[in-house]
């Protein structure tokens, strides 16, 4: 039965396929222009990471996908545009095309939602060596060694974090060493985000009217509404904990990620690493989106947390955002899961849902026709002032990143 359910959602997501390159516009999306918005969510295959151009031309990257896995019971998608290129290196590419042509050389900001591997990239030895600063090229630090960050805002201190199979001691070490190379070598300002914060995030190059980056969440801290600068915690801390003999009571590092809501002119976007609700029935506070969603509005766009999968975008943070369009970094063949989609839809019944990839092993066929495309880079392009906005995907396996797809524009509320 499964083989069967299997091989029907292949076909399926084919004949989707087909149908998207037969009436697409296969010339390339023209480079930003100022005034415009552009949102970029990079297809490596193996993570999440995304690249914003503000209206004013500053730079932003949010995390660098690059975790390493190859077999587990959960598996990944193929990495693109295929094993002989690194996820840094793609990230690189991407950039390097993409951003404006007189600010390419650097990032104004970085942003590290939280400390797991598909976000910040892989250790391991057979990595190359930064013959400077002594540490291995996982994703992250590749990225920054090409192209330095001139901030880089983690969501919390990384000397803190504890190791698990997702976030192993050797590579909080190895960021860490890029971390202090960084600072060192090109004047990276390091610092933690703020949960409350109107001010961290800013265009750098002149004021933008209408522009604002609200932080909502980091650290397992919420800020109590987008009109406050006070923030809040359910969550004991780390001590409290340990004094109880309980520490297994500290939620792991995506109930932990950053968390905030861009808005330009009446255009909202709302990214949240992998934030989730996940194992509440152990611990109420474990379930992050319920406070957080309490800052929220309405949104035309969401970056669906953690990568769609269960425990995430659950009925209050959706019905809080009533997105009208999804976009989820799916990875794995357990992404998206059926579920999650139900609650999207429950929220938001015409919202237009765009995948990064789709696993074959993935079992959401009754859902296919409800997906607005999956597979390959994805843009969102928010027009001068932000009343309206298109989404493109663009090819992933081609180094002039053609469009394959065109929807919009779709109007601003």
């Amino acid at each position: 039965m499964r083989t069967k359910l299997i091989t029907s959602l292949t076909i399926a997501l084919a004949a989707t396929t087909l149908s998207l390159l037969a009436g697409c516009n296969r010339n390339t999306l023209n480079p930003w222009t100022e005034g415009t918005l552009d949102i970029h969510y990079i297809n490596t295959g193996r993570g999440e990471s995304s690249f914003y151009v503000f209206p004013d031309g500053t730079t932003m990257l949010v995390d660098a996908a690059g975790s390493l896995l190859k077999k587990h019971k959960h598996m990944p998608t193929a990495p693109k545009p295929d094993s002989t290129v690194s996820s840094g290196q793609v990230i690189i590419n991407y950039i390097r095309h993409f951003a404006p042509k007189d600010n390419n050389q650097t990032l104004d900001y970085c942003i590290l939602s939280h400390y797991h591997t598909d976000h910040m990239g892989d250790y391991s030895k057979k990595l190359p060596l930064h013959e400077e600063g002594n540490f291995r090229l996982s994703s992250i630090c590749e990225v920054g060694a090409e192209i330095p960050f001139k901030r880089l805002i983690s969501r919390g201190d990384p000397t803190e974090v504890k190791g698990s199979n997702t976030t192993r001691e050797e590579n909080m070490a190895n960021f860490s060493k890029f971390v202090n190379w960084t600072v060192k070598t090109n004047g990276t300002r390091y610092e933690f985000f703020d949960p409350a914060s109107d001010e961290q995030i800013t265009p750098v190059r002149y004021e933008v009217k209408n522009f604002t980056v609200h932080n909502i969440a980091a650290n397992g801290y919420y800020r109590k509404s987008l009109s406050s600068n006070e923030y809040a915690t359910d969550m004991p801390s780390k001590a409290e904990l340990d004094a109880l003999g309980d520490p297994k009571g500290y939620p792991g590092e995506n109930a932990l990620s950053s968390a905030f809501i861009l808005s330009y002119g009446p255009f909202d976007i709302f990214s949240a690493g992998d934030l989730q609700w996940a194992h509440k029935d152990v611990r109420d506070y474990f379930d992050i989106e319920a406070p957080v969603s309490r800052a929220c509005h309405k949104v035309e766009v969401m970056k669906a947390s953690h990568h769609c999968t269960k425990g995430a975008n659950g009925p209050d943070i959706m019905g809080a955002l009533q997105p009208d369009v999804v976009i989820a970094n799916v990875w794995r063949d357990v992404q998206p899961n059926p579920r999650t989609l139900q609650d999207i839809f429950d929220a938001s019944p015409d919202c237009k849902v765009f995948l990064t990839n789709l696993h074959p092993d993935n079992l959401i066929a009754d859902y296919l026709d409800r997906i607005t495309a999956a597979g390959g880079h994805i843009v969102i392009r928010v027009a001068k002032g932000g009343k309206t906005y298109k989404v493109y995907t663009l090819d992933d396996t081609d180094p002039a990143y053609r469009i394959t797809g065109e929807w919009g524009p779709f109007n601003c509320n």
